[in-house]
């Protein structure tokens, strides 16, 4: 397989092809991931000014705290738990949503049809539910498995009074590639479902047919998408460290009375960066899933008319 061919012709397409990056955006949603750097940096901060949150630093908001009876607070903490839970069913629904119509729009562009937003929606979303359900079997198996080896390796540490850990490490660092490579095998088992119309378990065989088929090539396109998504993520997050510079100064040099000018102006930049970093997201969601598409369609040696016929109007 020509992997510059691939990477070439997706971009073309992602480019082009431009309101495909709605798509990407919403595929994004499920596809985000939380950085822990703030963590260290706020501690830093603290740590600099001598601030803790020890019993006694925040009186008045204990007395706030304690004041509210504890129903209220159950009800508080009960409403943003099922409030937590709706928004991750959502982001997986839209995230599903945006990745079914992906696949169909580069489908139909590689295979030369015309390709717009409302074909590559209306297409995709015949086959996104599958999708749903896929990533719902998977990620159920991947639980459950998690948790006997977890189990297994409780109990084995109990056993060997904790010397037995030192084993286990090997195992943990198995677990590495093994995720990496159940990741790609969701992929192509979405591929599947919407390019070849497959039902739900035939796109799970699928998957693993060409996964196994063709391991090779499908390693080395991972390996570029991995490492070349990650550098662009990299860069794409640096921004998120520099707008927190105005409030790091402020505290550190100008004092406690210029902290709100400093958070004001970061807050500023933060509201302004979002929708960028939003959008430069979605594009790079649409290059990825264009990539894995089109490598799909090379390694089954699909024809240029191949695409399904475009769909009646509703």
């Amino acid at each position: 397989m020509d992997f510059g061919e691939v990477l070439k012709r997706s971009w073309e397409i992602t480019w082009k092809h431009k309101a495909l990056w709605l798509l990407g955006i919403l595929a994004g949603c499920s596809g985000a991931s939380s950085g822990g750097g703030g963590g260290n940096g706020g501690q830093a901060l603290s740590g600099y000014r001598g601030y803790g949150f020890e019993s006694g630093e925040f009186p008045e908001l204990e007395r706030f705290l304690d004041s509210i009876p504890a129903e209220t607070l159950t009800a508080i903490a009960l409403a943003l738990g099922c409030l937590a839970v709706f928004l991750v069913l959502l982001t997986v629904f839209l995230g599903a949503l945006g990745q079914a119509g992906l696949i169909a729009g580069f489908d139909l562009a590689d295979a030369g049809h015309p390709v717009t937003l409302g074909e590559a929606f209306r297409r995709g979303l015949q086959s996104f539910w599958k999708l749903l359900v896929i990533q719902l079997i998977v990620s159920i198996l991947l639980i459950v498995v998690l948790a006997v080896l977890a189990l297994g390796a409780g109990v084995f540490a109990i056993g060997t009074l904790g010397l037995g850990l030192i084993c286990l490490v090997p195992l943990a660092c198995l677990m590495v590639p093994a995720l990496f490579l159940v990741g790609i095998y969701v992929m192509l088992a979405q591929v599947a479902v919407v390019v070849e119309d497959l039902s739900i378990l035939d796109g799970l065989a699928r998957g693993w047919q060409i996964l196994r088929d063709h391991l090779g090539p499908i390693l080395i396109m991972a390996l570029i998408l991995f490492l070349g998504g990650g550098l662009i993520g990299l860069l794409l997050a640096l921004p998120l460290m520099v707008i927190a510079v105005p409030a790091a100064l402020s505290l550190a040099f100008a004092g406690e009375g210029q902290l709100p000018t400093g958070l004001l102006l970061s807050g500023l930049c933060l509201v302004g960066l979002i929708p960028v970093m939003i959008l430069l997201n979605g594009i790079l969601q649409t290059f990825v899933t264009g990539a894995w598409t089109l490598t799909f369609r090379r390694l089954v040696a699909l024809p240029k008319d191949s695409a399904q016929p475009e769909l009646p109007a509703p």
